[in-house]
């Protein structure tokens, strides 16, 4: 759809954005009832102050453009990695195909969007006390149903994709040695990983403030929703990592033995006696040999104990958990205001 308009991806992606936002909700109503302060009293709540009505549109924007554009993304990120994923399979690209193929399936994401559109009709819908027009109602089938259908998009992105590293991990998986690579040749999984999860945070990151601003009282169900999709996201981001983490270890584990058995080779002195104060020149060769060798195996222990367990840095881990408690708390404070201020 937005690439049979005729003007840049994000172009369209902000023009559909208004449309079905805040501004687009806002022109609806004006369309309808010719009256601008209860169109704007309608969308973002009476008595809210002009700096949070502006943020709150800008929030509601800025959301659909992001959904859009991770939508595109997503996939395109997929591809980038491909080749280093075809280069671990041993069906290569059929295996890719048939690990990622699900990726595209339109029914799961047609189901989670009946689910999103039953909760948020059913449980958090309020209905204007005034008639709601034809151009109103217009905006709000589009609201509810066709960007349910977009945040579902973005929850099955994530999903199929850690769903596709999890598959990954059970696969006979065409390793790198340690020497040629740290990672063995499991970064493209790590940077998939961590991509989805940061792009799905991404547009709870534009969720939680419009929440967050809201003037008026919010619904139970929802902030629990919000803290549902903070604790699947940071649980998700784990657990199909749990086996690419184990056949890492696993291998990291080999190859320390491996170094231990080169230890008595490595430290085993020359032949010759000790006390000899005559060497002869090939017995000082032999020691010079055996130091260096001795000095290679060193070198060579501290690089496999220092080989790591996650196909990314450890510490992506940390921010994560940061993102998620931060959302968590957020989320609770604010139905602490709900409860004990706003009423």
């Amino acid at each position: 759809m937005l690439a049979a308009l005729p003007f840049p991806y994000i172009v369209s992606c902000a023009i559909v954005a208004l449309l079905i936002g805040g501004p687009g909700l806002i022109l609806a109503h004006l369309i309808d009832h010719g009256d601008l302060n209860q169109s704007i009293e309608l969308v973002l709540g009476p008595g809210a102050p002009p700096w949070r009505s502006v943020l709150l549109i800008a929030l509601a924007v800025a959301f659909y453009v992001y959904v859009f554009w991770n939508v595109r993304y997503s996939r395109i990120h997929i591809l980038k990695h491909a080749a280093g994923i075809v280069a671990l399979l041993p069906d290569h690209e059929a295996g890719f195909r048939r690990i990622f193929g699900r990726f595209l399936r339109p029914l799961p994401v047609l189901l989670v969007a009946g689910g999103l559109i039953t909760f948020f009709g059913v449980f958090l819908l309020d209905f204007p006390k005034t008639p709601i027009g034809p151009a109103e109602l217009v905006i709000v089938g589009l609201n509810l149903i066709f960007a349910s259908i977009l945040e579902a998009q973005i929850i099955w992105n994530y999903m199929s994709t850690l769903d596709g590293i999890r598959r990954l991990g059970r696969e006979d998986l065409q390793l790198k040695p340690s020497d040629a690579d740290p990672m063995r040749g499991l970064r493209p999984l790590g940077s998939l990983s961590l991509r989805a999860t940061f792009l799905y945070f991404g547009a709870m990151a534009l969720v939680l403030p419009s929440a967050l601003l809201n003037p008026a009282p919010l619904r139970p169900a929802y902030l629990a929703f919000l803290i549902v999709l903070l604790l699947m996201g940071a649980g998700l981001f784990v657990l199909p990592l749990s086996s690419i983490h184990r056949r890492m270890g696993e291998a990291k584990e080999r190859d320390i033995e491996a170094v231990r058995m080169r230890a008595t080779a490595a430290y085993e002195a020359p032949p010759g006696s000790p006390g000899n104060p005559e060497v002869t020149l090939s017995e000082v060769r032999e020691w010079l040999v055996r130091t260096h060798g001795i000095l290679a195996h060193e070198a060579g222990a501290r690089r496999v104990t220092d080989l790591p367990k996650w196909p990314f840095e450890t510490g992506a881990m940390d921010r994560i958990l940061a993102i998620t408690v931060t959302g968590v708390v957020a989320v609770v404070g604010r139905a602490l205001v709900d409860v004990f201020l706003l009423g």
